[in-house]
This record gives C-alpha cells, sequence and structure tokens, in this order.
C-alpha cells in the first residue's frame, strides 16, 4: 500500500512538472537580437537628409510629394561622424541609427541600384559614403549600429505610400523598376557593412502580397542575429504607440500578432493605439515596444531634422530623465531622434544636453543601496542598515521569458511592513518612484506568474531628486 501510494505521489509530481515545463514552453522567449535590443535601453537614430541644408522648415506633408530642386545643396563640409556617436554614447545609447534613406529617396551611401545617391553630387567628388562612415564611427565607439531605410515615400520617384502613380502597363512596370531598386538598396545596405543591430522601414515595406519589394528575405539572407522593423510578416519590436518618448504601465513586451501595423487595423488602431501601447500579457510573439521622440521636442515643437535657429526645443533635462523612467522604466527602450547639422555636426547645445543626460542617469542608478536576484515567489532583501529609500528596481531574466504577473513590493518600517507598489509586469526593466521610507528590509512577492519567477535584478536607491 505504501509503495502505491509512494507511486501516485511521484506520478503527480511527474505529470505536475510536465504541466508546468509545458507552461514555460508556451511563453514568447526573445531572440539574441531582441535581447540585445532590449538591454541596449537607449537608443539614438540620427536623421539626415537633403532637407537639412535647404534653409527651410521641415514640411513632412510637403516634402513626400515635392522633390528638391537641387541635391547639390547637400555639402556638409564638417562632416564627422565620430562627433555624433561620442555624443550619443555620452547620452548612454549603446544602439544608434542612421537613415540611410528618407522621404526624398536621396541614398547616404554609394548605391550601384540607386542614382539619387551620394554618387550624384559634387561633395567628396561623388565618393561619399555617410553610412559607412558611420558604422565605422559606432565601432570605434563600442555602439552597436543599425540603418533606417525609407522606401514608403520617394518624392524623386514619384513613390506615395510605396505606391507609384499611373495605371496600366506604365504604373505596373514602373513599380516592378521600383520594386528591385528597393530590394537592391537592401541588398547593397545588409550586406556591405557588417552586422547590424536593426534595420528600420520608414512606415513599414510593403511586400510581394501587396505589390511590394521583398526585402524580409534580402534581410534573412544578410543579417541573421538584427532586429527587423517592419513589414506585414514580421516586426521584431513594436511602435509604442506615441511620439513622446513614453508608453503607459503596464507595458508588456508580447503581443498577439507577428507584426505591429497594416493589418488587423481595427484591433491594432483603435482606442488611441492602445493596443501597441499596452502589449498583451497573453500574445504568442515576443515584440516589446518602443518609445521614440526627438531631443528637439519641447515647447510646440517636434523636430526629427535640423532647422536653423531651433535651440531653444532642445528638451530639458528633467524631460528627458521623465521619459526614461516611463519607457526604460516601463519596459521599452527609450529611442531620441538626434539632428546633426548643416556643417554635419551635432550642433553644441544638443551635444550639452545629451551629456548632461547621460551623467544624470549614471548618477541615479550606478550606486544601489543593495541589490539582489531570486527565483520564486518571494525574494527578500536586506538593506546593511535601516536607511531611507525612495526608489526600486526590478528586471526579470526575460532570456527565459516575461514570467510575472502580478507582485507587491514591501518596506519593512519600524511599524512593520507595509506596501510599496502593487503591479502587474516587470519584464527586461520596471522603475518605481516613491516618497522616502527609511526601512531595513525589501520584500518582493509574486503571488501571479507564468512559470516559475527569474529575477535578475532587484535594487534599491536613495536619489536626491
Amino acid at each position: 500500500m505504501r509503495e502505491k501510494l509512494l507511486l501516485t505521489f511521484l506520478l503527480i509530481l511527474c505529470l505536475l512538472g510536465d504541466a508546468k515545463s509545458q507552461n514555460e514552453g508556451e511563453m514568447p522567449i526573445p531572440t539574441q537580437a531582441q535581447l540585445n535590443w532590449q538591454n541596449a535601453e537607449l537608443v539614438a537614430v540620427f536623421h539626415y537628409d537633403l532637407h537639412v541644408f535647404d534653409g527651410k522648415k521641415y514640411n513632412q506633408q510637403q516634402n513626400r510629394v515635392t522633390p528638391m530642386a537641387d541635391y547639390n545643396v547637400f555639402n556638409p563640409t564638417k562632416l564627422n561622424t565620430d562627433q555624433w556617436i561620442k555624443a550619443a554614447k555620452e547620452a548612454g545609447c549603446k544602439i544608434a541609427i542612421l537613415t540611410a534613406t528618407h522621404e526624398t529617396g536621396f541614398a547616404l551611401y554609394q548605391s550601384d541600384v540607386n542614382p539619387y545617391s551620394l554618387k550624384a553630387v559634387k561633395w567628396r567628388d561623388g565618393k561619399g559614403d555617410i553610412v559607412k562612415d558611420f558604422v565605422e564611427s559606432c565601432r570605434k565607439y563600442g555602439v552597436k549600429p543599425g540603418i533606417y531605410i525609407g522606401i514608403r515615400w520617394n518624392s524623386f520617384y514619384g513613390i506615395h505610400d510605396f505606391k507609384v502613380n499611373g495605371e496600366g502597363q506604365f504604373a505596373e512596370t514602373r513599380q516592378k523598376h521600383y520594386n528591385r531598386i528597393c530590394e537592391g538598396m537592401v541588398e547593397e545596405l545588409m550586406s556591405r557593412y557588417g552586422d547590424l543591430a536593426i534595420v528600420w522601414f520608414d512606415g513599414g515595406a510593403h511586400g510581394p502580397e501587396k505589390g511590394g519589394p521583398d526585402v524580409l528575405s534580402v534581410f534573412e539572407k544578410h543579417q541573421s542575429n538584427c532586429i527587423f522593423y517592419h513589414n506585414t510578416q514580421r516586426a521584431d519590436i513594436r511602435w509604442g504607440g506615441s511620439e513622446s518618448g513614453t508608453v503607459p504601465y503596464p507595458s508588456w513586451g508580447t503581443f498577439p500578432f507577428p507584426f505591429s501595423h497594416s493589418a488587423n487595423q481595427d484591433v491594432i488602431f483603435k482606442n488611441n493605439f492602445q493596443l501597441l501601447k499596452e502589449g498583451d500579457p497573453d500574445g504568442k510573439y515576443y515584440m516589446p515596444a518602443m518609445s521614440d521622440a526627438p531631443l528637439r521636442g519641447f515647447n510646440g515643437r517636434h523636430e526629427w531634422f535640423w532647422e536653423p535657429g531651433d535651440e531653444a526645443h532642445v528638451f530639458p533635462l528633467e524631460n528627458l530623465v521623465k521619459m526614461y523612467y516611463n519607457s526604460v522604466g516601463h519596459n521599452s527602450s527609450l529611442i531620441l531622434g538626434l539632428t546633426p547639422n548643416s556643417d554635419g555636426l551635432m550642433p553644441e547645445p544638443d551635444v550639452k544636453r545629451l551629456k548632461e543626460f547621460g551623467e544624470e542617469i549614471e548618477r541615479r542608478f550606478s550606486n544601489p543601496i543593495t541589490s539582489t536576484s531570486g527565483v520564486g515567489e518571494k525574494i527578500n532583501l536586506k538593506l546593511p542598515k535601516k536607511q531611507k529609500i525612495n526608489q526600486i528596481v526590478l528586471m526579470e531574466d526575460i532570456a527565459k521569458g516575461e514570467r510575472v504577473r502580478k507582485f507587491t513590493v514591501e518596506g519593512k518600517t519600524k511599524n512593520g511592513w507595509k506596501t510599496i507598489f502593487e503591479g502587474s509586469c516587470i519584464g527586461h526593466k520596471f522603475i518605481h518612484r516613491f516618497d522616502e521610507m527609511e526601512i531595513s528590509e525589501v520584500r518582493l512577492r509574486i503571488p501571479e506568474s507564468k512559470g516559475e519567477p527569474q529575477l535578475s535584478d532587484v535594487s534599491v536607491y536613495f536619489v536626491n531628486n
């Protein structure tokens, strides 16, 4: 009888173990490229195009349909991509992205398939390659390079929303021609510059199923460990639903569809992009949100490209810090849009603000009072002595998936345990600021999770704001 009970007990344990493994196995797991992306946390995207040189305010609607009168206005006589990347690194950015092409269709490299490129201009005798300079600067400073490709609009070729104008055979043959150019540019950009962290298609990229170029297969041939963002076949990250540099809480790293735009619009776009902002804890696809904003986006401005006399619209430091807490601290990456000027340099006010931002984040997060990691439903963190705290950072080991569904953070005061925060999503990183409390111990309780919780970091801080 005892042996029978023992066998039954062992069988139940095995079944429970199988169920647990099966449950954990169903969780979306990030690729190495997605892990690299979220570990980077801060990303710079450099916007550079012919519009920087025309002396006019950037007008996106007009620029998408109006070709530049003279592409030889492009003349960055002091171009220094080392200076760009050094400025981004001082802000803490670990990935930097360059607009190799944008809405004019002009390519910032030596293209063999797109004549509207640096081969066509007088600058550097038509031999310049800013993509090459940019990637080399990234590697010099230990920043991972990425490339942004704009093919949805091309004012030079008359492309609007992926399509050529006209009807019948004219439109059909011109569309095929444009598609071949796009595929050729992706082939060049994905094969010439080594390993990339991300390729970003501006406004997405129609695939062959919608009459567009087959960019995904070209990408997959050359960049096996790179973020693809995005078309209606695949998206490795998703837009966070605004250009405010923030996402709400919670913002889950999982999503119900393998792509983030253009399809299922009735679901994705409703309620002011709620699904893009919040994600879905039960989503089958790992696809974390990004939070993007231009550095020159303060006081009513929103400038992705440099314009003269716009220095007053560089975000103040306190605004950037708030962005950080509401992007990186909400399980998202923060992408800052940076704007080199017509000389080919990052403007000094922007460089100064980026350095201040990097130093402030370092000041706040480089010296925790104490830290730990752990596995399971309860993790305790004892402080060296009873002291004040006002900030906590939690991180899951997301290589094993986002597991936590509900958690409580408590602090042990002289009057017993007090609740600091009750939440749902932790993901790559969760940061919470609160009124200072004097405590001797912190307790993290996780009453609900999908599989066993895996915390890579539990840290507490006292930060003078």
